[in-house]
C-alpha cells in the first residue's frame, strides 16, 4: 500500500491529504428513512386522480349517466388497474348504479350516474371558482407573463392546472370569457395548440410587497394630507379680526 513520509513533498502531503478525505465521504452510507407523511400524500394524490379521471368520463356523458358494461370497457383508456364495480365499492360516495335501459325495447342494465354526495361538492366547488376568478385570471395572466413569447402549451397547462388551482374548464369556459386577455389556437389534445396573453397589464406584473408598499404609500399620503388640512383651517373659537 502506498505510503508517505514526515520528509515528502508538502504539496504531495496536501494531494494525500485531500484524496483520502474524498475516499472517507464517499464510502459514507446514508441511512434512508421512508417519511410516512410523504408517501402517504403521493398515496392520496394518485387515488385522487383516478376517481377524477372516472368521474370526468361519466360526467362528459349524455346526461351524465352511462351503462356500467360500458364504462368497464373504458378502463384502458381510464389507466383503472381494477375492476369497476370494485372500484365502485372502494369508492362508494362518488356514485350510485340504477336499472334503466339502453333502448326502449332492451333488458334493463344498471347505469352509473353521480350521487348526491358528489352533486353537492361539484356545485361547491363551482361556487368557490367563480368567486376567486379574479384571482384565478390574473394567476394566469402572470403565468403567461413569465412565458417566452407569452405562449404556453395548453395541454401542459391542462396538466399542471391543478397545481395552479386552476379549474377544470379553464380552457372551455373561462379563457373564452377574457378575449382581451387570451386567445387560443388549436385544439387541446388533438394536436399542437397553446394559449397567447394577448394584452400586457402591469397590475398583474407587481408583486405583493410592491400592491402592498403602493397601498402604504397612498394611506399615508392621505393622512399627511388630512393633517395639512387640519393644520391649515382656521380656529372655529378665534375670532376674526
Amino acid at each position: 500500500m502506498f505510503s508517505l513520509s514526515r520528509n515528502s513533498n508538502p504539496k504531495t502531503l496536501i494531494l494525500w491529504s485531500s484524496l483520502q478525505f474524498t475516499f472517507s465521504i464517499s464510502s459514507l452510507k446514508v441511512v434512508w428513512r421512508k417519511d410516512q407523511s410523504l408517501d402517504q400524500a403521493i398515496q392520496n394524490d394518485k387515488q385522487w386522480r383516478l376517481c377524477a379521471r372516472v368521474v370526468r368520463e361519466v360526467l362528459n356523458e349524455p346526461c351524465q349517466v352511462i351503462p356500467l358494461r360500458y364504462l368497464e370497457k373504458h378502463r384502458e383508456r381510464l389507466r383503472l388497474p381494477i375492476k369497476i364495480q370494485t372500484f365502485l365499492a372502494r369508492n362508494p360516495g362518488l356514485f350510485e348504479t340504477y336499472m334503466d335501459r339502453i333502448k326502449p325495447k332492451s333488458d334493463p342494465v344498471r347505469f352509473v350516474r353521480a350521487s348526491d354526495r358528489l352533486n353537492q361538492f361539484l356545485e361547491e366547488e363551482k361556487k368557490i371558482y367563480s368567486e376567486n376568478e379574479p384571482l384565478i385570471v390574473s394567476k394566469l395572466c402572470k403565468l403567461l407573463m413569465m412565458a417566452k413569447d407569452r405562449v404556453v402549451s395548453a395541454d401542459k397547462l391542462v396538466d399542471v392546472k391543478r397545481e395552479f388551482k386552476f379549474p377544470n374548464d379553464l380552457l372551455v369556459n373561462l379563457v373564452p370569457k377574457y378575449p382581451e386577455y387570451f386567445r387560443l389556437y388549436g385544439t387541446p389534445g388533438e394536436g399542437k395548440s397553446y394559449l397567447e396573453l394577448v394584452s400586457w397589464n402591469d397590475n398583474f406584473g407587481k408583486s405583493v410587497i410592491e400592491k402592498r408598499a403602493e397601498e402604504e404609500s397612498r394611506l399615508m399620503g392621505i393622512r399627511q394630507e388630512k393633517k395639512q388640512q387640519v393644520q391649515d383651517y382656521p380656529d372655529a373659537n378665534q375670532k376674526s379680526e
